[in-house]
């Protein structure tokens, strides 16, 4: 009784409580019916509020007010007339990605009229909704509100209704959004939620193809460019660690699917998650679950494990708004209401019971309850407990710590040696095991089921090429792999993704096997997976917008592995960069191509244009291209450090400097979340330049150069000199990009020299030692570029 006691007044001396509102259930309720009063006319002289820099003004038009929620809060109202949105960016990047989505070359703010309005917040007294007068009934659904909040969770996973029940047990919390009919740009959205770590988002929302215009720090947290400076990481909770037990021993109802022919099993879990909370005084909490888990219960673990009180939660069932989805397809959010309020720095644990369908696989992150804005960059413990059946074999992260027969199958326990970034596991009926060990490499062992097309020869194919990118990435990176085991695992998925010491990879690659494949490809797709236990791991990255220092990374050092491991491994990278240059350029010169990935280059050149940098991550994707995320992180960014890698070159006469670079990234930064500003450190150190150009052009940046060049020799003195015109199209003024040019003296006498080319037209004279027989600008796609 004197610890509740105590526990109690720490609270109240922490904190300002929010009032105590009724169940979050009831509440959720109330808010999801969308019913709202009669209409009623605007005040007279307007109404308008302002937030985070960001300014709303409704001129005269008529609002209706939405229902109050237990506590007489009115969360939301909806607007017709004439209104006006405006907002100043000064983010100079995030103003380039405004005008490209915005397709305004000129635009310098956001400036608005509005002719319809739905608003919904969690801080009225923020927007001053009590100047539009007291809320009168009889309320009634409103059914283009209703609509927009079925369109938001079906099509963005977003349940405002939960977020604003939330923020009512959350102390300090401010959350609004607003949708906006426009006439230039249809509905666009406008939201501040004081979690996230970027508070600010403009999204054009459309039907399946949902575009992010903006993303700010809120003002006192930009620096001097405007630019965020927010760590990403989730507002509310860190998290510490992660027990679960799931059974596996259950079919499930899906189809069987990959080239092991893998039946589904149903998931039954049963999980705790120690928590730390990073925000006094919350009352509930944000989590994020894979959309396709039904969560049945969750309850307070008290200190000795025990189970405490059960907890109030929702999430909302996506697929009962549309018959055309799957059944079991849930909002990706799991919000629930803590008994007590936590203080900053406590530690709490929650478990859940809930269920999903899996194939043999659980991906990284999404099976477990983890705090709603996590990365990949909040380490964590796992230890989880499969319970499968007597045929099957389970591999997870760590080591395994236990293996019991009992009467319904096998449980096998593995635990993680150290925190994580991201935990995952795979199963397999009728396994086939094999181990592999030699001196300075990890044991290496190669996992799978015999069942369907798979058979362990097959499983046993690709260990070569595990193990040779394991050696030779360790001494390329001069850094020896993190884990003493690396489990590779073929999972029934049309994708590959490397957690710390276990890899799994699609089970289709196992058709290459047998030679119909064409060489590399298998190879650059092990060899990326086997690079992030690098650049993924002993560096993650510090948001979303620095994911290409993992994905551009293992993309290139794949290519490497290709060049330096394979017979024709030269022509194999040049292949490679050719294909990449044809989908960035919009040519189909290698649609049909084995590298290829044709989606962005079949769309036209508006839709290309329209696409966001690298520098946006997932935000680079557009509505005509959805796919645009992995050409700009994957492809182009694989680009860009082959263009830094022929600069470098160039320069120094030797491959040694690159490398030099990437191995000191690796040394200084090993275990941190990295920064594209914490690559440009490193690489100034080494070659001591303001590559800040560099980095705003092709990171920052997404215009692309088109170059057409014509030259001729003249005699002078005992030599030649070479005369080279250079026309260069399609970028900004200022724009400079240093371009290899190769002389061919024939005999198989060569010679290379890099020329800036900074302006739109450029004549260079270079003095060469011979008359060259041929002069190419830009050789072996040196430069991500259309030649013409």
């Amino acid at each position: 009784m004197a610890i509740v006691a105590a526990l109690t007044l720490a609270i109240a001396t922490a904190f300002t409580a929010p009032p105590l509102a009724a169940s979050l259930v009831g509440d959720y309720q109330t808010l999801l019916a969308s019913r709202y009063a009669p209409p009623v006319a605007v005040p007279e002289g307007g109404f308008g509020w302002e937030i985070a820099g960001a300014r709303f003004t409704l001129g005269r038009g008529t609002v209706a007010l939405m229902e109050p929620t237990s506590l007489g809060e009115v969360t939301g109202f909806h607007f017709e007339g004439a209104g006006r949105f405006e907002a100043e960016v000064a983010d100079a990047v995030e103003l380039r990605q405004l005008r490209r989505f915005a397709e305004d070359e000129e635009m310098q703010a956001v400036r608005l009229e509005i002719s319809e309005m739905l608003v919904r917040t969690a801080d009225p007294a923020t927007l001053g909704l009590d100047r539009l007068g007291e809320p009168a009934g009889p309320y009634s659904v409103h059914a283009g509100a209703r609509e927009q909040h079925a369109d938001w969770r079906k099509y963005g996973l977003v349940d405002v209704d939960a977020r604003i029940a939330a923020a009512a047990r959350i102390a300090g919390d401010r959350y609004v959004r607003v949708a906006m009919k426009t006439e230039e740009h249809g509905w666009l959205v406008f939201t501040y939620d004081e979690l996230r770590p970027e508070e600010i988002e403009l999204t054009r929302f459309a039907k399946g193809s949902n575009e992010s215009w903006l993303a700010l720090d809120r003002p006192d947290e930009r620096d001097d460019r405007g630019r965020p400076t927010s760590p990403w990481s989730d507002e509310l909770l860190e998290p510490i660690g992660f027990e679960v037990a799931v059974d596996v021993t259950r079919p499930g109802k899906g189809r069987t699917r990959g080239v092991g022919a893998v039946n589904p099993v149903q998931g039954a879990f049963e999980t705790v998650g120690r928590y730390r909370c990073e925000h006094n005084g919350a009352g509930a909490v944000l989590l994020a679950l894979s959309p396709f888990a039904q969560v049945e219960r969750v309850w307070r673990v008290g200190g000795d494990g025990a189970q405490g009180s059960e907890l109030e939660f929702v999430r909302y069932h996506v697929s009962g708004d549309d018959s055309s989805l799957p059944n079991d397809l849930y909002d990706d959010d799991l919000t629930v209401a803590l008994d007590v309020p936590c203080l900053t720095g406590e530690e709490i644990a929650l478990g859940f019971t809930y269920e999903m369908e899996l194939d043999n696989y659980a991906s990284l992150l999404s099976w477990y309850p983890t705090p709603r804005d996590m990365g990949f960059e909040e380490p964590h413990t796992m230890q989880v407990a499969i319970t499968h059946r007597k045929d099957y074999q389970a591999k997870g992260m760590g080591e395994l710590v236990s293996s019991v027969e009992t009467d319904g199958g096998v449980v096998s326990t593995w635990r993680t040696k150290a925190p994580v970034d991201a935990a995952a596991f795979t199963i397999a009926r009728l396994p086939h095991e094999k181990s592999y060990e030699y001196e300075g490499l990890p044991t290496v062992v190669m996992f799978g089921t015999r069942s369907g097309s798979m058979s362990a020869e097959k499983i046993e194919g690709f260990s070569a090429d595990i193990i040779n990118a394991i050696n030779y990435f360790q001494q390329l990176f001069g850094s020896p792999i993190a884990s003493d085991t690396v489990q590779v695992t073929f999972i029934a998925s049309g994708h590959g993704q490397a957690g710390e010491g276990l890899i799994q990879v699609s089970d289709s690659i196992a058709q290459a096997i047998t030679g119909r494949a064409v060489a590399g490809v298998r190879e650059a797709f092990l060899a990326h997976e086997v690079a992030h236990e690098w650049w993924g791991h002993q560096l993650s990255w510090a948001s979303y917008r620095d994911q290409w220092l993992s994905e551009g990374f293992a993309e290139y050092s794949a290519m490497l592995f290709v060049a330096a491991s394979l017979e024709g491994g030269d022509r194999i990278f040049r292949d490679i960069l050719e294909s990449y240059t044809d989908e960035l350029t919009g040519s189909l010169g290698s649609a049909f191509g084995a590298f290829s990935r044709p989606g962005v280059a079949l769309i036209n050149k508006r839709a290309r244009e329209r696409m966001g940098p690298i520098g946006h991550g997932f935000r680079a994707r557009t509505a005509e291209a959805p796919t645009a995320y992995s050409s700009m992180a994957y492809n182009k960014g694989a680009m860009v450090l082959h263009m830094l890698r022929v600069v470098l070159r160039t320069i120094s006469k030797s491959d040694e400097l690159f490398f030099t670079v990437l191995r000191d990234f690796v040394a200084t930064h090993r275990g941190q979340a990295v920064s594209t500003e914490d690559f440009q450190a490193v690489l100034s150190e080494h070659a001591p330049s303001d590559w800040s150009w560099f980095f705003d052009q092709w990171v920052y940046g997404t215009e692309i150069p088109t170059f057409s060049y014509d030259w001729r020799t003249e005699k002078l003195g005992g030599g030649w000199k070479l005369v080279l015109d250079v026309e260069m199209r399609d970028v900004p003024d200022g724009w400079r990009v240093p371009v290899p040019v190769r002389a061919d003296f024939g005999g198989g006498e060569s010679g290379e020299l890099l020329v800036m080319v900074d302006s739109p037209r450029k004549t260079f004279e270079l003095g060469l030692p011979a008359r060259p027989k041929e002069v190419v600008f830009n050789p072996d796609f040196a430069v991500l570029a259309k030649m013409k």
